[in-house]
């Protein structure tokens, strides 16, 4: 696949989830226990983890494997703890000070995941501050990984292409 199809799809892909994410319709009570939503919320956890595991493991065994799914993966993980925070924010507005909507949610998470932290929004409640913790972990343990995997992937492609050019240069 060409490059650029493998760009095209990649933000065709990147852009349904975000639509997704943005229109995923959502109560403030689901109806559920608050046990039995926590446990939602550790499986889903869980699944995003192994997701993004996956194919960091992927990317070690082959290296001409692209990388096109991993990123989309560590997207999903970013959507999917703003999905949290969201849906944390509706059930309880005291937890969260100042997020009202899904782009607060979205950019409260990457303020936390890229260690930001304004100070516009900011968890207030133990529930709030566990999850953030969780997210802190998260991101240290598993998007991390998978950013040194995405960056040595990106060296080592650079590199085999300078040695491509280098030998192709070189006088017969």
């Amino acid at each position: 696949m060409s490059p650029w199809r493998r760009v095209v799809r990649l933000a065709a892909a990147v852009t349904l989830l975000c639509l997704v994410y943005f229109t995923v319709p959502l109560t403030r009570d689901i109806g559920r226990g608050e046990v039995a939503q926590i446990a939602l919320g550790f499986v889903a956890l869980g699944l995003l983890g192994f997701m993004v595991v996956w194919e960091v493991r992927q990317q070690l065994i082959d290296d001409n494997r692209t990388i096109d799914r991993l990123a989309l993966a560590m997207a999903v993980a970013v959507m999917g703890f703003a999905l949290g925070f969201y849906v944390m924010a509706q059930r309880d507005p005291t937890q969260i000070e100042g997020l009202n909507t899904r782009l607060d949610s979205l950019y409260f998470t990457m303020t936390t995941l890229l260690t930001i932290g304004y100070g516009d929004i900011h968890a207030t409640g133990q529930g709030a501050r566990a999850l953030v913790l969780v997210q802190m972990v998260f991101n240290v343990a598993i998007l991390t990984t998978a950013t040194t995997t995405l960056t040595h992937h990106i060296r080592t492609r650079a590199e085999s292409r300078r040695q491509d050019l280098d030998t192709q240069r070189k006088p017969t």
